[in-house]
Formats: C-alpha cells, structure tokens, sequence
C-alpha cells in the first residue's frame, strides 16, 4: 500500500480527532486545560502505536514527545507543534465547532491544532506503510504562543534538545497554500505598569492624574514607529482603572515588537524603552519587564535546502506549487535552527483567521499536507542531513 493511500485510509479518523482537541480549550495560561488536551493526545497516540514522553513544566502546561521508529539507524525527522491558543475558555460559547463546506471553525483549528492532526497523520501513514529508516519525533510545546513565557528556558530547551542531531525538523504551524516558511521574524514582548493618582473623577477631578492617559500616549508615541516591511510595534492589551468615575491610578498593558535581525534587538528596546522611561504628563511613572523574547529564524544555507527539495516533492507530486518565503511572526521553528537541524515552518493545514474568532481550517488540506510530507520523508535522501550541511 502506498503512502498516498495510507494517509487515505485514516483521514477520517485524524479529521475526528482534530474535532477532539479543538473542544478541548487550551489557553495557553490555563494548565489545567492545556494539560487535559496533552492527556487526550497522549492516550490517542498510544491507543494507535505510538510512543510518548512527557515534560513536566510548574507553570505550563506538560510537554509531550510522540515518536515513531525509536532507535532507527539514519537521523530523525523532528516535528515541532504547539497545543496551546489564545483564545480564554468560553470565548467562544459553548457551540465550539462549526463547519460550512470544507472549512471548518474553532479555537485553535488553524494555530494549531490542525498542525498536530497533521504530523500524527504523516506519522501513521509511514508506520502503516511500513517506513522504518527514520524516527519520527514529534515535539509538543504548551506555551508557544506566550513565545514560552511560562516555561522559560527550560521550554526552549526542551525543543533544541529533542531536535538536536535530527537531519531536518518541519513545524507544522499554520500553513498557506503554496508556501513555505524558511525565516521568520524575531520578538520581544514588554508587560508595562503605569502609575498616576487616584481621584474622584467630579469633586476631585484636578487632585488626579491620569494612568490611563499617560499610557495612551505612550503607546501612540511607540506604534508611530512601526514599518510592516522592518520593526513592528504593537500594544495587543490594555486594563485601567478601577470605576467610570474615578480618574485612574494604574494602567497596565503588554507590547509585542518583531524585528529581523539580531543587531536590531538593542535599537528595538533603545527605543521602546526611552519613551517608556519618559513621563509625558508631570506626576506619572512607568514600570516594565521583559516577559517573552524569541530571535529570530535566519534563512539558512540549510533551511533553504530542505525547502528546495519539500518543494521538489509537492510538484512532482502536483500537490501544491509552494514558494520559499519569509514572516513577520515568529514561531518555535527558531529553536530547532539553534538545534542545527535544517528547519521549515508554516507546513500545517491551511486556512486563515489566526488568533480571530472566525478562525479555520481547510479540511481538504489535512489530505494534502499530510501526503506532501509523508511522500519527503519516505523519499528523503540517506545522506540528506550532509545535503543540509
């Protein structure tokens, strides 16, 4: 039986289990939840012959290693995955799936879920067809979109050394049709504090100085900056205040900043950080910390290989005619380049409405997805980590 017609056979049951996990809300703070989507794909896994390790994490969610092939002779193929979203519990009511033709909806389907239902699929197909020359390592991360903020370095840790010495490592985040991710972005994520004066906002509206407002102008005077095309800076939370009538004390509020390359961190904080250490109405002061940070994912020599041959595969294959591209985002697939693994992202099932409440995946894309990368591994050179090299 052919890969093509393994992926066939189970599409069904991987297209049920994507509806699985999507039900089951993992925000990424909420271990509880994050740890309970572990635990469901923990016992699929083994329920269909896979082995899995678990990564215990305090403040994230528990990490998982599915694996196929353990022990074969050639270097292993990494997957990497997150099973965290960004949506809270209950964001989306309790109806939380919702098909309309081949789209499907919900929190996490396309970041990333899909991605997950992808890689087990690829990883089921090759054990059905008999494939043994490889392990396949699957690396799941429970706080990728908090750019591992809960598990800190031990988090990036966990992905370099499980993709370490692997002759090539795909992240299976969110894909587009026809492309394929070879770099990405770098970022830094700021929690800032902004402190004024308290006041009834009537009798004692001049006694009070306003948090709120200090903060606005701060983040204004920071995003005027912003260059889709270089440095981004963008302010995605903001909570003030205490009542409607009271001028506010305290405001709070998170930036995100994405830059290209490496000598461009210190510009980004010089930056940020003189006008957040600027008081722009008398009275005012400005606390901060760094809470995440990610470098960015170069283009290298290797990566731009293994794109060369995954696109190689989907034309000679007529799946997709993917072009080899760069991101604004960033994504785990930066570890894995650290690992020294040639390393691709953007290879999960397409869709659109990333971090969105019309999020989706493509259903027919689980199919093609899953048979383009099952078709490079099994076709994959012995001697292809030297290629990457």
């Amino acid at each position: 039986m052919s890969v093509f017609e393994c992926v066939e056979r189970r599409l069904e049951v991987y297209l049920g289990f994507l509806e699985t996990m999507v039900r089951v809300e993992s925000y990424t703070p909420d271990k509880e939840n994050v740890d309970r989507l572990g635990s469901v794909i923990r016992k699929f896994a083994l329920d269909h012959g896979f082995n899995v390790r678990v990564h215990s994490f305090e403040k994230a969610g528990n990490g998982l290693v599915v694996t196929l092939n353990e022990g074969a002779s050639l270097p292993p193929i990494a997957f990497t995955g997150h099973m965290d979203t960004v949506h809270p519990k209950g964001s989306w009511g309790t109806d939380l799936i919702r098909k309309d033709g081949d789209l499907m909806y919900g929190p996490g389907a396309y970041d990333m879920k899909g991605g997950l239902a992808t890689g087990l699929l690829v990883m089921q197909a090759l054990a059905d067809c008999g494939y043994r020359k490889r392990e396949i390592r699957f690396i799941m991360i429970p706080d990728e979109e908090l750019s591992e903020g809960l598990s800190g370095d031990a988090g990036k840790d966990f992905i370099r050394e499980n993709s370490r010495g692997c002759a090539a490592a795909l992240t299976l985040e969110s894909g587009t049709e026809n492309s394929i991710t070879v770099g990405r972005k770098a970022s830094i994520r700021y929690s800032v504090d902004v402190y004024g004066k308290a006041a009834h906002a009537g009798e004692h509206y001049a006694d009070g100085i306003s948090a709120i407002k200090e903060a606005g102008m701060k983040i204004c005077a920071i995003e005027e900056a912003s260059d889709p095309n270089e440095n981004t800076y963008n302010c995605g939370l903001i909570r003030g205040g205490i009542s409607p009538n009271t001028v506010p004390g305290k405001c709070s509020f998170t930036l995100y900043n994405r830059y290209w390359k490496p000598e461009q961190r210190q510009v980004v904080r010089d930056y940020v950080e003189g006008i957040l250490g600027r008081s722009f109405i008398p009275g005012t002061r400005c606390e901060w910390r760094i809470v995440g940070e990610r470098p960015p994912m170069d283009a290298t020599p290797g990566n731009i290989a293994l794109a060369d041959y995954l696109i190689s595969v989907a034309e000679k294959y007529n799946l997709e005619h993917p072009k080899a591209k760069r991101l604004s985002s960033g994504s785990d697939a930066v570890y894995t380049c650290q690992a020294g693994a040639p390393s691709v992202c953007s290879m999960g099932m397409t869709g659109s409405g990333a971090h969105q409440m019309d999020e989706h995946v493509s259903m027919s894309s689980l199919s093609r997805r899953a048979k383009w990368i099952a078709a490079a591994i099994a076709e994959m050179p012995d001697d292809f980590l030297k290629q990457g090299e």
